[in-house]
């Protein structure tokens, strides 16, 4: 299926990321993998967003922080959080975890999902109010490459409407329940990017299409979590700048015989 894409000339520096993501892949595909360089650079990404919208008396006035690789305590154990918005005396204010699969993604998918509903819990339970998210990357299209045991990955066409509603199922914690509700996040991101075009490309329209309800785009990601925040801690105004929640447009509208055509896939 052609579809619609998310035209990324908006959006320069999730833009770069994904060609730097790209680029770190295709160079040494087992390494980009092992040592994390690969999803570490989307780590960052999220990170310098929110570190763009924290205001001048968050930092300096109240000493809140964007940590990336943050130790949290969790309910059991501690748990390295991919990127966490701390408070020096109140702790974190917002957690964010972020996981890529770029190969294997039938074979593994439920036991990733197993883990980040887990920690989940295991952080609203230590944490009920703190603002929780979730990042999550697949490919368009699994590539196959050849691995330091002279072995070739397997070629893959990912179920990428069914892992969306699997995200939206634990995507939107709910605003009036929240501090008795465990297992959901607050706000979630499902990114299916096609790394093989040029130029690179985010399928937000295959999410959609998906789940129409509900919004998964890496685009409004921190601007949902900030808004997520904002509305739950009134007399907390003065950390971050007010999202804009103008949300991306497709080039084009799907069609409804589109929409039963892949949801049918």
């Amino acid at each position: 299926m052609s579809g619609q894409h998310t035209d990324l000339k908006n959006y320069p520096e999730l833009q770069q990321c994904l060609l730097d993501m790209k680029t770190d892949f295709w160079a040494d595909p087992e390494v980009a993998v092992r040592s994390q360089s690969f999803i570490k650079t989307f780590h960052r990404y999220i990170a310098e967003e929110l570190r763009s919208r924290l205001t001048a008396a968050a930092s300096k006035k109240h000493g809140i922080k964007v940590v990336e690789e943050a130790k949290i305590f969790g309910s059991f154990k501690s748990k390295d959080v991919d990127v966490a918005v701390i408070h020096p005396t109140n702790g974190p204010l917002m957690l964010i975890g972020v996981r890529s699969q770029m190969s294997s993604v039938g074979k593994n998918v439920l036991t990733y999902y197993q883990d980040i509903v887990g920690e989940c819990i295991s952080l609203q339970e230590r944490f009920p109010m703190t603002t929780m998210g979730y990042a999550y990357v697949h490919p368009l299209e699994v590539t196959p490459w050849l691995t330091k045991k002279n072995v070739w990955t397997k070629a893959e066409t990912p179920n990428h409407a069914r892992y969306a509603r699997m995200y939206a199922s634990i995507g939107e914690r709910d605003d009036r329940l929240y501090k008795h509700l465990t297992g959901s996040y607050d706000q979630f991101a499902y990114s299916v990017v096609d790394f093989e075009s040029d130029p690179i490309r985010l399928r937000d329209d295959r999410v959609k299409l998906a789940v129409p309800e509900m919004d998964l785009s890496i685009i409004t990601f921190v601007d949902r979590m900030i808004d997520t925040f904002l509305r739950r801690n009134i007399w907390m105004s003065d950390i971050f700048v007010q999202p804009n929640l103008q949300v991306a447009s497709l080039e084009a509208d799907a069609d409804d015989s589109e929409l039963d055509s892949f949801l049918e896939d």
